[in-house]
């Protein structure tokens, strides 16, 4: 499982985006909502690698301040896997996005196994609302949400998710009201 960067939502935002799940849930459908860790909320993956460990946490911080407050979405990606399905709701890459995302990046210099789809000219920002549909699943999926309009969101902090230590560390960023840093772990 890889480390990761993500930058969270604002209260309100991340409402919406749980809506979302909520509408598929109750269809039955696969979505985040039964990811059951305490890890789980809506958010833009920034970068991912197979270590990202606390000596990037300084860079890291100083690459969230000043990053982007208003995000859009634009409709849905899917993403193929093996035989199945993962939806999202795309995310316009504003200049504000992709220029913390290049920062993220730089923080990371000399970072080992970075996820190609994460890193700079690979990247499609996105908000995951569920993996491992089918294609029925999918259309089924599709059918629900379409009428749900695109909406204009707002980013919280940036955090960092260790997976071997199965710890959250916000890193700043969000404005007002996001953490300068601290830990988050699991209980």
């Amino acid at each position: 499982m890889a480390d990761s960067v993500e930058l969270l939502l604002d209260p309100p935002s991340e409402t919406f985006l749980l809506e979302d799940w909520a509408a598929l849930e109750a269809a039955g459908l696969p979505n985040q909502s039964r990811h059951l860790s305490f890890s789980n909320s809506p958010h833009i993956t920034l970068a991912a690698a197979g270590r990202i460990d606390d000596r990037y946490d300084a860079f890291l911080a100083c690459a969230a301040q000043d990053g982007p407050t208003g995000l859009v979405t634009a409709g849905f990606l899917v993403f193929p896997t093996r035989r199945k399905y993962v939806l999202a709701r795309q995310v316009i890459g504003s200049d504000a996005l992709t220029g913390l995302h290049r920062r993220i990046w730089a923080a990371l210099d000399g970072v080992e196994d970075p996820v190609p789809t994460t890193v700079p000219g690979a990247w499609t920002p996105h908000i995951t609302l569920g993996h491992g549909l089918t294609a029925d699943q999918l259309a089924a999926a599709l059918g629900i949400l379409r009428d749900r309009p695109a909406e204009g969101l707002r980013a919280g902090a940036v955090r960092r998710w260790d997976a071997q230590e199965k710890q959250l560390v916000l890193l700043g960023g969000g404005g007002a009201g996001a953490a300068a840093s601290g830990d988050v772990r699991a209980e």
